[in-house]
């Protein structure tokens, strides 16, 4: 596994605004259990949540997505980053550290559209070229 997919690519993936690479799905792609939650409220809230479900449930097995949970490691990184931020007058969104987080205990690259919430975590490797623009 080598890539962590934020939640904006998978929901910009799912409305077929972008398509994510063949080659990032085969080298092994996870979401964080936090991207899985909100893309559980995000289907929980649309008109047809049913359908919604399904949509995110299927892109989930269908490629193979692995869901990492969170462990006392992850938090232990979590509560660092958003220490040092803090200190130096930075915040992040919770989601966002958790799922920066995430991706740094599993050595994971992130990809995310997202650069200017996910540069601000020091050390974590950000993936590029990792979409086709439909």
């Amino acid at each position: 596994m080598k890539y962590l997919l934020d939640t904006d690519v998978v929901v910009n993936q799912l409305r077929g605004r972008t398509r994510i690479k063949d080659n990032i799905i085969e080298e092994g792609a996870a979401i964080s259990i936090i991207t899985f939650g909100e893309l559980l409220y995000g289907a929980e809230k649309s008109i047809n949540n049913s359908k919604s479900l399904n949509i995110v449930n299927n892109f989930i097995s269908d490629l193979q997505i692995d869901i990492l949970g969170l462990n006392q490691e992850i938090m232990h990184i979590y509560a660092g980053i958003k220490a040092s931020l803090e200190i130096s007058g930075k915040r992040l969104d919770e989601f966002d550290l958790l799922i920066g987080a995430t991706a740094k205990f599993h050595s994971l690259s992130i990809a995310t559209l997202n650069l200017r919430h996910f540069k601000r975590i020091p050390g974590l490797r950000i993936a590029n070229d990792f979409l086709h623009k439909i």
